[in-house]
């Protein structure tokens, strides 16, 4: 079961993140006017990619796992892929689940990861992003895949059988960072967003820009101040528009400690956020975040 490290008040992945040590969260960018929104805000510091490049991973979409199709979805100029997937025998109009997965490629394990999901009664789509998998694009780090995963929840939206009413993003790692971002997304027409081990620091990316195996995720100059904190949660906890709750693996430190300064820094400002803490580490866990989900959840699938 899932306990509540911390819940702020409501208002009206790459693997080597997980050594990363804490970093409270700072201020919004201090370029900007307090008033600004999250999309207001990364207009006035757009990302500058020094080294334009798809994603690491170069590795095209596997087939399809059991039960699944391979689709495209837009996201603007750009048309990606994704694995999509209804419940066996649903009648009437069913809750989904975008799950935006870890790491810089999609494979079928990451839809394994939601078959459970799947299986209780809800739509799932987990999308392959721009840069990835052959798709075009080129690899942002938490910049321009976030329009792709707003896109994802508007495709889904318009499919015949999923109620756009109750459409959910959760992700894994750096798509956790992701889906955290989305909670700063005024047009993302979401009814949750949930993270597993993803809060993220702008310290990350210089770390990681100074490492030999981790260079090649980080394009722009993480020296930037921007450019590290339009790409987290933390800086912009005042900017939240939609409930997140973030999941943080007991036995995942680094993002234990994160967990605990993001929570006082959102209880500062009212920023609806929760952390929920469910064993395992890094990676493990994955399993117990769903089953909780699942668990708060469980009311939209028998309905």
């Amino acid at each position: 079961m899932a306990r509540v490290l911390a819940a702020a008040i409501p208002c009206a992945c790459a693997s080597a993140a997980s050594t990363d040590p804490v970093e409270a969260p700072g201020p919004a960018a201090a370029a900007d006017t307090e008033t600004a929104d999250f999309e207001t805000a990364r207009r006035r510091h757009p990302t500058v990619l020094l080294r334009p490049a798809p994603a690491p991973e170069r590795r095209t979409l596997p087939a399809a796992p059991s039960g699944a199709e391979r689709v495209r979805y837009p996201s603007g100029a750009l048309e990606l892929q994704a694995y999509f997937a209804r419940p066996a025998g649903a009648a009437g109009p069913r809750p989904a689940v975008v799950y935006l997965h870890g790491g810089f490629s999609l494979v079928p394990s990451d839809f394994e990861h939601v078959r459970p999901l799947l299986d209780a009664g809800m739509v799932v789509m987990t999308p392959s992003l721009r840069g990835e998998n052959g798709n075009p694009g080129e690899l942002e780090l938490l910049w321009g895949e976030l329009d792709d995963a707003v896109a994802a929840i508007e495709w889904v939206a318009r499919q015949p059988g999923v109620d756009p009413r109750r459409i959910h993003v959760v992700g894994h790692s750096i798509g956790g960072g992701l889906a955290a971002l989305v909670s700063l997304r005024a047009d993302a027409d979401v009814a949750s967003t949930t993270s597993i081990a993803g809060l993220y620091t702008p310290a990350t990316f210089v770390r990681w820009a100074a490492r030999d195996d981790d260079r090649q995720l980080v394009r722009f100059d993480p020296a930037v101040p921007s450019e590290g904190e339009l790409r987290v949660l933390g800086p912009q906890l005042s900017r939240m528009v939609h409930p997140h709750v973030a999941y943080i693996g007991r036995d995942d430190a680094p993002f234990l400690d994160n967990a605990h300064a993001l929570a006082t820094a959102a209880a500062r400002v009212h920023a609806p956020l929760e952390i929920r803490e469910v064993d395992g580490d890094h990676g493990g866990c994955v399993a117990p975040a769903l089953a909780d989900f699942l668990r708060r959840h469980a009311g939209e699938v028998t309905s």
